[in-house]
């Protein structure tokens, strides 16, 4: 059999709709690569040797993907793994209090890892989720609704599972989907609730127990309609749900999010390019905000990687989640989420209006490329000519030659006298986008700032931190206040780490600015289950020439010359490739 890892592995290859490679499982997962294909090559032989599906990896080793071959089976497997997270969360839901002795008994397992579990899981949730502990045990220090909608999550994770604890058949389910979907009132009772979330709220209705009846004929002819046996309970459940969401939906308004973000652009000195994000942000929270996922979710793999491009967007994310709490008592569960819509408008400020100049004598060949340019780089304008010696090549961020002569400017040049292929525009696209960080190397990156810290022994990643800030603060490379929004940057969790090398960072309101310092660190230190040797602390102003996006270039610069840079020590090694 596969432990709850492997299980968490087989449900993520499975779900992803393309392959994920080995090094973002491990991160997803939080153990090292080695550990991770140990588990990938022991859930091969187990789909394989049951006839459940096959696990396959690209040619090119990019990432793997499982295939279900039998669902009937994978579905019956799937159902029998409740991991030891949904058992736990479980208990707290439907227990007044929940001892340690106890979950060691429902989990299997001796009484120290059972307390470690439920530390983990107190840790994972502390954001989402208020566990709380006495003398008498454990347990969920949250309101009848926030309960109920908990439980209607896990049932959406295993519903065969929870259906067969509500004694309910997957026929029963089936056709209460089919009367939610069909229902003319059922929507007035729960806005902005999908019809597969109610039905899995219909369930958790069943099982969840208050205490309290309640009456309704409405409620109780659908389960009716469905021969559901229920009680008055589930009733009473469902109309306290029912109330949340209606009110929930009554108080949410635009205006309120405009005004956060009006908040948000003065504290920051920067303003949003995008003029629907209000309208984007209001439809996304209607639906988050009426029925909350408190559950992590495993839909976006890669979300990683999308923080690492864009954590500037995920910081202001979290930032709007706690004004929207702070100014009005909405709790939002998912800040992935959240930050992605940041994102758009995150770039929209990078983006630059590139200018390119074709210097070709073959008109025909010109045009096509400049087409293909155009079609393919947003905010870009090409301009075609045929002499360059009183040309004005100042506006040009670059020079595509398709001449067989020799040109010399200040510009990038790109050499090329036929038609661009997708490897050449590719090509293009990566170069305009770093020319702004070449033209300042020693500025973005200055060498007098850089240094070595000597860690000290018991020394955490927030004092090492709080020390480096210091000293650049007072060397007057940061401002006290930059100093303060690192530190809380780092303190409120999701720390950036690429490979080997943290990535301290915070919005700059300084003009123009953006900063990238060395600091290497003498002996690792543990940043998120990741071994850290080098900190690059970061500072910019989303706004500097709307053309530089630093953590773009960091992204791929680190995991280009991933092997190259492991086990340097000095600025300079650094900074070689950068060069290069």
């Amino acid at each position: 059999m596969l432990n709850e890892r492997q299980y968490i592995i087989v449900e993520l290859l499975t779900k992803a709709p393309s392959p994920i490679r080995s090094e973002e499982i491990a991160k997803i997962v939080a153990k090292s690569k080695r550990t991770i294909m140990r588990d990938l090559s022991s859930i091969k032989l187990f789909l394989e040797s049951n006839g459940i599906g096959e696990l396959t990896v690209q040619p090119d080793q990019q990432g793997y993907k499982i295939f279900i071959t039998d669902y009937g089976q994978y579905e019956e497997w799937m159902m029998k793994n409740i991991n030891d997270e949904q058992i736990i969360l479980y208990q707290l839901i439907m227990n007044e209090y929940v001892t340690i002795d106890r979950l060691a008994e429902l989990l299997f397992v001796s009484r120290i890892t059972a307390s470690e579990k439920m530390g983990v899981l107190k840790e994972s949730y502390s954001s989402v989720l208020a566990i709380s502990v006495s003398h008498k045990g454990h347990y969920l220090n949250e309101s009848l609704v926030t309960k109920c909608l908990l439980l209607s999550n896990l049932v959406g994770t295993n519903t065969k599972y929870y259906l067969e604890l509500a004694g309910v058949t997957p026929e029963q389910y089936e056709l209460l989907l089919s009367q939610i979907k069909h229902s003319t009132l059922i929507g007035d009772y729960f806005p902005n609730v999908l019809d597969s979330q109610l039905a899995n709220l219909f369930i958790a209705s069943l099982l969840f127990p208050n205490g309290f009846r309640e009456e309704n004929e409405e409620l109780e002819a659908l389960f009716r309609s469905c021969q559901i046996t229920y009680g008055l309970e589930a009733i009473r459940n469902l109309s306290l749900v029912s109330d949340y969401c209606i009110e929930t939906n009554l108080n949410l308004t635009i205006a309120q999010i405009e005004e956060n973000l009006n908040q948000i652009e003065q504290e920051n000195n920067i303003k949003f390019a995008n003029p629907k994000l209000a309208k984007q942000l209001y439809n996304h929270l209607k639906r988050i905000l009426c029925y909350p996922c408190f559950l992590k979710s495993k839909e976006i793999h890669n979300i990683a990687n999308i923080k690492a491009l864009y954590p500037f967007a995920f910081d202001l994310g979290i930032v709007f989640i706690q004004k929207m709490n702070a100014n009005y008592g909405y709790r939002i569960t998912n800040s992935d989420l959240i930050g992605l819509y940041f994102t758009v408008g995150m770039e929209s400020m990078m983006k630059k209006n590139h200018h390119i100049l074709i210097y070709a004598q073959v008109n025909s060949i010109a045009n096509i490329n400049r087409q293909l340019l155009e079609a393919s780089i947003s905010n870009c304008d090409v301009e075609i000519t045929d002499q360059l010696n009183d040309k004005d090549l100042a506006p040009f961020s670059l020079v595509i030659n398709s001449t067989k002569e020799r040109v010399d400017c200040p510009q990038p040049v790109f050499q090329t006298e036929y038609i661009l292929s997708e490897k050449d525009i590719a090509e293009i696209k990566e170069t305009l986008e770093n020319i702004s960080i070449g033209y300042h190397i020693k500025t973005i990156f200055p060498k007098e700032y850089s240094f070595t810290y000597i860690v000290q022994e018991q020394e955490s990643w927030l004092d090492i931190l709080q020390a480096i800030c210091s000293r650049l603060e007072k060397a007057l490379v940061i401002s006290r206040e930059e100093a303060a929004r690192i530190i809380e940057r780092e303190q409120s969790g999701n720390p950036l780490v690429i490979n080997n090398f943290a990535v301290p960072h915070c919005i700059s309101k300084r003009e123009n600015f953006v900063i990238c310092i060395y600091v290497h660190l003498d002996q690792p230190v543990m940043v998120e289950n990741t071994a850290v040797t080098q900190v690059l602390l970061t500072l910019m102003n989303p706004n500097v020439n709307k053309s530089i996006n630093i953590f773009k270039f960091l992204y791929r610069y680190l995991q280009e010359y991933q092997e190259q840079l492991t086990g340097i020590e000095t600025y300079d090694e650094f900074i070689h490739f950068i060069k290069k």
